[in-house]
């Protein structure tokens, strides 16, 4: 844009045989303006700063109005404000402009609990987080998620402009519990610190590196099955994990077109095993109708040994829940003397629209129909259990209602194709409060 600074888009509408459209698309220069200040307004938390390093066209720049709406769309992008409004007034000389930008606060913290219900029993998880810490936009979260078998915490930090550099600053402490002595045999715990960045490469390329270090133990008893009992013992673990994401999304909130493409690898620094994990994922929007956004994603995860070793078992890789609904999480693929073992791949496809006519009168309540598949396979350390290789699907319908007393969400899904060891989940809700 810098060869463009004083260009207009304007797009022209012409009904053709009273049902179709032709859009006309006009690329002009506009009048040469530049920006003599702007003003921050409405901000009684947020701090200014914040604000103004959001700015594409800032004070004394040309005026160019694509990237001044960019710059709008960026705020509303932030999830803080409610609302993001912007005025464009004559300045002081003929061609100097003055704008106004007024953002209506909202509340940052919230706290949720979800809970799931399913052929094998039920989950449940708390979540607390803060989108707006001491109004720097910094984002703290914590969750706690709950099963028969396993206890995973999470707590993470996050700076989006750290000591002012244009760079994302993280760091995440993790811990998770799994008992299975008494069913499987075997119990494990794993424990890991994280910190990372993410910062703008090139326009609308985002370079995410992170180092994390770790340790793990496991322990076994004589019901374990036999390929547990090797991994037995501890475990130190240093990894280097970096993604490459290309953004070409309309707006990061609630996009109506466009497409986020993200590549991610995970290379072994001190690692037993030495495991290397390759993963893309592909999600991409498209607005049919007014307020109709038809969405489809495309995830693909694969992790294996540089050294031929096997890959332990809590490295290995599960569909993530959102992926793939109507389906407890980690309970389908290969099993290992009846535990779910995870797979060396996993691989997940999912399809949704919006329904926009259903609930007019409820500007509050979003509904989607969606079709998910998945599936799990790879037994590195067998080629007798590996039988899973079989597409999982569902279909269904979510909901997100934001109520009085805070966001409310579930899910009601009937899986369509499926193994009879896969436990299912049909129905999934989630309600939480913000403050």
């Amino acid at each position: 844009m810098e060869n463009y600074d004083f260009i207009d888009a304007v797009v022209n509408e012409e009904t053709v045989d009273g049902n179709k459209l032709n859009l006309t698309f006009t690329i002009q220069e506009s009048e040469k303006f530049y920006v003599e200040r702007i003003n921050v307004l409405g901000n009684h938390i947020t701090q200014e700063n914040f604000i103004r390093n959001q700015f594409v066209v800032d004070e004394g720049d040309p005026f160019n109005k694509i990237l001044h709406n960019k710059t709008v769309n960026t705020l509303k992008g932030k999830g803080i404000f409610s609302d993001v409004e912007s005025q464009v007034k004559d300045g002081t000389k003929a061609n100097q402009k003055i704008i106004d930008i007024t953002v209506t606060e909202k509340a940052t913290g919230e706290i949720s609990a979800g809970a799931g219900y399913g052929t094998d029993g039920s989950t449940f998880g708390f979540a607390v987080s803060e989108n707006n810490f001491r109004g720097k936009g910094i984002n703290l979260k914590t969750t706690l998620q709950v099963s028969e078998e396993k206890i995973k915490g999470l707590f993470s930090y996050t700076h989006p402009n750290f000591n002012y550099s244009d760079r994302a600053l993280t760091t995440t402490v993790q811990s998770t519990s799994t008992d299975k002595l008494d069913d499987y045999g075997y119990k494990s715990s794993v424990n890991s610190i994280a910190l990372g960045t993410r910062y703008e490469q090139y326009e609308d390329l985002f370079f995410s590196p992170r180092l994390s270090i770790g340790n793990e133990s496991l322990e076994t008893d004589d019901s374990a099955a036999a390929n547990l009992k090797k991994q037995e013992g501890s475990y130190f673990d240093s990894s280097l994990l970096y993604s490459f994401t290309y953004d070409k999304r309309n707006q990061p909130y609630r996009p109506t077109s466009g497409f986020m493409s993200r590549f991610t690898q995970s290379l072994p620094l001190v690692s037993d095993g030495s495991p290397i994990l390759n993963g893309y994922e592909l999600n991409a929007y498209k607005e049919i109708v007014d307020d109709m956004v038809f969405s489809f994603s495309l995830y693909g995860r694969a992790i294996n040994s540089l050294t031929n070793d096997d890959v332990r078992v809590s490295k290995r890789l599960f569909i993530p829940s959102y992926k793939l609904r109507g389906f407890e999480s980690g309970k389908i693929g290969p099993k290992d003397e009846g535990d779910y073992i995870g797979g060396n791949y996993a691989t997940a496809l999912n399809a949704s629209t919006t329904v926009p006519y259903i609930f007019q009168t409820l500007e509050t309540l979003d509904m989607k129909m969606f079709l998910d598949a998945a599936n799990v396979w790879g037994v590195d350390y067998s080629d007798t259990i590996d039988e899973s290789n079989v597409i999982r699907s569902s279909i269904g319908v979510g909901v997100d209602w934001f109520t009085v007393i805070g966001p409310l969400n579930f899910s009601i899904s009937q899986p369509v194709t499926k193994k009879s060891t896969d436990k299912t989940e049909k129905f999934r809700f989630q309600i939480g409060t913000t403050f």
